[in-house]
This record gives structure tokens, sequence and C-alpha cells, in this order.
């Protein structure tokens, strides 16, 4: 018997984007098989691609923009350099909430083969961890982490290694302490629709200061309340004994988030808002 998978390919469509139309339904792996197709059609060119060679020339494909406060330093680059050598390394991240379906073959493909194809990382040099994205314990089945393995396996693909994003809940619920402690973070009780209209009112003054306009004219703040928030300039010593409430689960899902003190005034809207629900009680897996 095949392993379990909860979609079916049901249509292809090559008009230069490789479109593919999937529709959920629950069958057996077999439907899998076209699996191997798409991560054959996925190639710019299928038939080049056939005929490249081993390696290629290292190249620059998949380089984004280069951002000077995001750049590491050459100390960092050293450490990396010594640490890693000419190891390349990529990542595969489902969350274990369900079963793998056809979805999956793009990132799967991407990760443990055309990334390092377009790159030209020789394939000793190529490291893929497999690692399960478990940070929502309401939604995760072992069933599903046992079945994400074996069909990963059916594939053909062979990890590095596995890891467990949970592994790394006590060290994120100890840098939010460090945040907290330093002023950078702070407990909000903000509902969602409140943080919708914070947002889009910070969207809305940044965009008339990027297109000369007075913000204080054309978006003006009702309240200090909405924007930067009634919660903003809550002690040190209050943040950590709501936190610790959060972490106690005292209240109720959704009702506190953890709160970055990000930028309002940045053009850039991912620099305005970053939150975090409450923590799990306890640790899982």
């Amino acid at each position: 018997a095949l392993p379990f998978c909860s979609s079916i390919f049901v249509g292809y469509r090559h008009d230069g984007n490789h479109t593919l139309r999937t529709s959920r339904a629950t069958t057996d792996l077999t439907s899998l098989a076209l699996y191997q197709l798409f991560i054959f059609i996925m190639s710019d060119d299928a038939a080049a691609a056939a005929a490249a060679p081993e390696t290629t020339t290292v190249s620059n494909a998949l380089n984004a923009r280069e951002l000077a406060w995001a750049k590491n330093s050459p100390e960092l680059e050293a450490e990396h350099a010594k640490i890693n050598g000419p190891i390349i390394r990529t990542r595969f991240p489902p969350e274990p909430n369900g079963f793998l379906h056809i979805g999956h073959a793009k990132s799967m493909n991407m990760n443990f083969s055309l990334a390092f194809e377009k790159l030209g990382v020789p394939k000793e040099h190529r490291r893929t961890i497999f690692r399960y994205d478990d940070t929502n314990p309401a939604a995760e089945e072992l069933e599903y982490i046992d079945s994400l393995r074996r069909d990963m396996e059916w594939m053909g693909w062979k990890p590095e290694r596995t890891t467990y994003s949970s592994d790394n809940f006590q060290q994120l619920y100890e840098y939010a302490l460090q945040l907290i402690h330093r002023g950078l973070a702070y407990v909000c009780d903000m509902t969602k629709a409140e943080m919708e209209v914070q947002r889009d009112l910070a969207r809305r003054r940044a965009m008339c200061r990027a297109t000369g306009k007075d913000p204080d004219v054309e978006a003006p703040i009702p309240s200090p309340d909405i924007l930067p928030g009634r919660n903003r300039d809550t002690s040190v010593e209050r943040n950590l004994e709501l936190f610790e409430n959060m972490r106690l689960g005292l209240y109720e899902e959704g009702a506190m988030t953890l709160r970055l003190k990000m930028d309002f005034e940045s053009s850039n809207p991912n620099m305005r808002q970053y939150q975090h629900h409450h923590p799990y009680p306890h640790w899982h897996r």
C-alpha cells in the first residue's frame, strides 16, 4: 500500500507560468506520481536541464536586492565560512497540520534540487534540512508528522537532518524576555479590529509622506490610544508581569499579544507591524 495524500492533481496549463490547479480531495498517494511530472516541468527548460552538466558556474541567480543595513559584517562572514566551509544549506519546512499535497512538490524540488542547480552548487556541497514547522499544537497530529516524513522519503528526497521548530521555543521565549527588558517589546490588549485601524492609519500616513502631503492634515491621528497605541509605553515591570500571565495561559487566546516597538513612521509596512500571540503554557512535542 502506498502512503496517504490529501490532494489530487486535476489539471495543468502551460502558458509560460507553469500553472497548476489542484483540488482538495482524499485519495491515496498514487496521485503523487504526478509530482515527478511537476518536478520535471518546473525547470525553465526541461530538455536543457536534462542535458546540463553535473555542476555549473556559481551564479547570483537567487540574490535579492542589497540593503546596507542587512549586510553581514566581515567578522560574521568569516565565522560563517569557518563553520560551514563550502557547504550550502536549504530547508524544507512543512507544518504537520495535514498531509502532503501537490503544492509541496514545488517547495521540495526547490529546496532539495533546483536552488542548488541555479546557484551551481556541486552535489557534494548540497545539504537540505527537513524542518517540522510545529508551532500550532491545536492543529498538528503525530499522524501528520509520520506521514510527511514517509511521503518525503517516498519521493526520493534525503535530508541532512530533521529538526522541529518547537525545539526553539524556550530560546525564543528567552529572547522575548530580553526584548522586554530592553524596552523593545510590550504586551498589548488591542483587538484585531483596533490593530487593523492602526495599521491602515500608519499606511495612509506613510503614503502621505511619500507623496509630499502632510499626514497630520490628510490622515490625522484621532487618539494616541490608536497610534502609537495605548500599551506601547507600559513599564518594563508591568510588561514582564503580563507576559508571565500569557505564558501561564491566564488570558483567552488572542486577548493579549507581544508586540515589537516597530517604526510606525517607516515607509516599509513590514517595519510597522509585528506581533506574536501568547506562548503556549508548555512547549509541546
